[in-house]
């Protein structure tokens, strides 16, 4: 039976150890280039920054800059080097050089650490710092006066559980195995979602044949709650339909609901199934007039204030979804970017949307391109759902495995 030790980390296998990372490494952390960039050429080392690291530790390839070779021989990042972001909103974060990721020399806001190859595996350390325990130790400890911190020093007194080099590198190689299928997941929802926007792009962009309808011709606009106070949505009864909801999704989410109190002598409108609804205005024109659909009958529902719903007319023959998914597409985006009126932030004139013109193929047409579209979104929806699932089961390995619960030798 398994004996365990309780330590300054937590409960670990009394086979373990507990080391300061300082005493795990074969030279003092040391701190990045403070030269200035110069622009990109690709045969000079790249310039890595904070915000080239990713929350999940991967560079994201984003800078476009460069550092003179006779300014960057000290500081190229090596196998194994694992870089510390030591200061502001990003202080904590942690990469670990990548050979494919091509030369890099790093910046003066992050720490480098090498490990020492006799103690501690680098890719077991990464494992560590992607941890709740880690990212506690961070908060408690960078807390300045000014902007977020750690130096050197600091990270060095960052106690980490020991086990044997075998042992780290098995877990180490089990968690990468997690990543290695999480990334494979990420790389065919991404293919998965382009092939979407490339199938909306076709079927979407208007055809000959297709009518040419003014928006007010097929429906009419209706607002949001309205006079309401903070207390109404303090302990509300009946749900409606946040902002968020409609921004995220072509169809509204029926799980994701607020609630509000409603008074028996007010006069508020209900959202209905088949209604359209739009965000009037955003800190952005490119996201003005956002649109989702409701497709199910839900029972006193309204809408939030923020945004505005569109009903069709009883005799109209449109889709909703269709044109949900049309105000979503490219060419949706078109037609509202030109009609966002503002400077800090955009609106829309209902008066304006009422008048906007819309191509349309017949009503049959429309329901086969919603379907299309919907069996796209429901494989995507199922692949980011299995997704979330293996993040989760990553993240109970690395709580079992970096705590020795559960062994590998």
């Amino acid at each position: 039976m398994e004996k365990y030790k309780r330590t300054e980390v937590g409960l670990i296998p009394s086979d373990w150890e507990v080391k300061e990372l300082g005493q795990c490494l074969i030279k003092n952390p040391d701190y990045g280039i403070n030269a200035a960039a110069v622009d990109y050429d690709d045969t000079l080392p790249r310039y890595l920054r904070i915000t080239d690291i990713s929350e999940a530790g991967k560079y994201l390839q984003l800078n476009k800059a460069s550092v003179n070779h006779t300014l960057s021989n000290l500081y190229y990042l090596e196998e194994g080097d694992i870089v510390f972001a030591r200061t502001g909103a990003s202080v904590g974060k942690t990469y670990l050089y990548d050979v494919n990721d091509g030369k890099l020399v790093f910046a003066g806001f992050l720490i480098r650490v090498k490990s020492n190859p006799e103690i501690l595996n680098p890719k077991y350390l990464i494992y560590l710092t992607q941890t709740k325990s880690y990212w506690a130790w961070v908060t408690a400890n960078s807390m300045r006066s000014g902007q977020p911190g750690l130096n050197s020093n600091e990270f060095k007194s960052f106690k980490i559980p020991i086990t044997l080099l075998s042992e780290q590198t098995l877990i180490a190689t089990a968690l990468s195995d997690a990543d290695a299928l999480i990334s494979s997941l990420e790389k065919l929802i991404a293919k998965k979602r382009n092939i979407k926007q490339g199938a909306m792009q076709k079927l979407l962009q208007p055809k000959e044949g297709w009518e040419v309808k003014k928006l007010g011709e097929v429906g009419k606009p209706f607002g949001g709650l309205s006079g309401k106070s903070k207390l109404d949505f303090a302990d509300g009864k009946f749900p409606y339909i946040p902002f968020m909801n409609i921004m995220s999704n072509p169809i509204i989410d029926t799980a994701y609901f607020d609630y509000v109190n409603i008074g028996e002598s007010e006069s508020q409108n209900k959202a209905l199934k088949g209604d359209l609804f739009f965000n009037g205005s955003s800190e952005t024109p490119e996201e003005v007039g956002m649109c989702s659909v409701l497709l199910e009958d839900i029972p006193n529902l309204y809408l939030n204030s923020f945004c505005f719903g569109f009903r069709l007319n009883r005799d109209s023959k449109e889709n909703g979804l269709y044109l949900s998914y049309y105000f979503r597409s490219s060419e949706g985006r078109k037609l509202f970017y030109s009609m966002a009126q503002g400077a800090t932030r955009y609106n829309l004139s209902k008066s304006n949307f009422n008048k906007l013109q819309v191509s349309l193929p017949k009503p049959e047409e429309q329901i086969e391109i919603s379907n299309i579209l919907t069996d796209m979104n429901q494989e995507i929806t199922a692949l980011e759902t299995k997704l979330e699932k293996y993040k989760k089961v990553k993240l109970g390995m690395m709580q079992n495995l970096l705590t020795g619960k559960i062994r590998l030798v």
